[in-house]
């Protein structure tokens, strides 16, 4: 695991994580969030973070190319990019994939958590003691 930031990243920008259920109805508290380097060479664990009462996590400083990138012609990418995970026990985890992170900007990423169901492990069929008479089981 490499955590090296790219040199040309000598910026920075701020990210907090939103983390909720229900469409945005309901905060979730003590959510995992775990947020990688987006590049090849810093993929590694950059920081682990939990979410607090109000599905928040706390705003987290995170090296970003220069802002004035953005103003030259033929500027690639003027933003660095994360890789977000967010775990939750009785929630299905979600992964977010090249977060755009902006020097001198605070990114939110929300993140609706989605609970996990009565269903099986294989999440196909219906456990069928959950089943009640005039269900169909083929189902």
């Amino acid at each position: 695991m490499n955590n090296r930031i790219p040199k040309e990243y000598t910026s920075t920008g701020t990210l907090i994580v939103s983390v909720y259920t229900a469409g945005g109805a309901i905060p979730v508290e003590g959510a995992l969030v775990t947020i990688r380097g987006g590049e090849q060479n810093s993929s590694g664990v950059l920081s682990i973070l939990y979410t607090d009462q109000s599905g928040n996590t706390p705003r987290i400083t995170l090296p970003a190319p220069p802002a004035s990138e953005s103003e030259s012609p033929g500027t690639e990418k003027p933003y660095a990019t994360y890789n977000i995970e967010v775990n939750k026990e009785n929630y299905y985890p979600r992964s977010f994939i090249n977060v755009p992170v902006f020097a001198g900007t605070t990114s939110i990423q929300p993140v609706n958590l989605v609970p996990l169901t009565e269903y099986n492990q294989d999440m196909l069929r219906p456990d069928a003691s959950n089943i009640t008479e005039g269900q169909n089981p083929e189902l």
